[in-house]
């Protein structure tokens, strides 16, 4: 394996197939974290580092969880799009407006609600077992971005093989031990940096 075929699967065109080209490009279980992944990077995600998840409004806060895996499902696709705390203010308030652009142009209306904040090594591991992965996709106009996947489950399964039906259920398992371990994590938009970005959210926010 090589940095270059990390890279390559992160830059995968199809959105929707980035997980598992990011399987095939190592046989390691979170290879690829091991490699910066952009030039743009400043280094790899290390374990103490805080990550923070963007939360649009309505997006489903409930007493200061995620409730709904499907607001996560990203991290067996393309990808669910964290920045590293390192983050400049000016990365935030370009990633909130990318995302209420994107709401605009399927004819909707996105405010900024707060983030989640956690350490990568929280959900990089569950006990003695390989949770999520952290790949550093750093960008041009946002080097401080990264991406949380959840690990190849065939690989996991070692030499066995597991069925669509299992692979569906393991995978909503984790999801939901992912919003568990992240527990209390979100900072309303009036409270995170010092209320930076509160102009984009609800006045009520």
């Amino acid at each position: 394996m090589t940095c270059e075929s990390c890279r390559a699967a992160v830059n995968h065109p199809v959105a929707a197939e980035i997980a598992a080209k990011l399987h095939a490009a190592c046989q390691d279980i979170c290879g690829c974290e091991r490699f910066r992944l952009s030039d743009h990077s400043p280094r790899q995600v290390e374990n103490q580092e805080i990550l923070n998840l963007i939360i649009i409004d309505p997006q489903g806060i409930k007493d200061g969880k995620i409730p709904h895996p499907g607001a996560l499902v990203q991290i067996d696709r393309g990808g669910l799009s964290v920045l590293r705390d390192c983050a400049a203010n000016d990365e935030f308030e370009l990633t909130i407006n990318q995302l209420k652009a994107r709401a605009e142009r399927s004819g909707a209306e996105r405010f900024f609600h707060g983030v989640c904040t956690f350490t990568a090594g929280t959900i990089r591991v569950d006990g003695e077992s390989r949770l999520l992965c952290v790949y550093d996709t750093a960008l041009k106009e946002k080097p401080s971005h990264a991406d949380v996947f959840g690990p190849d489950l065939m690989a996991m399964a070692g030499s066995g093989s597991i069925s669509k039906g299992e692979h569906e259920r393991r995978n909503r398992a984790r999801i939901k031990r992912f919003i568990d371990k992240i527990g209390d994590c979100f900072v309303l938009a009036k409270s995170f940096r010092g209320g930076a970005f509160v102009r984009y959210s609800r006045l009520e926010n």
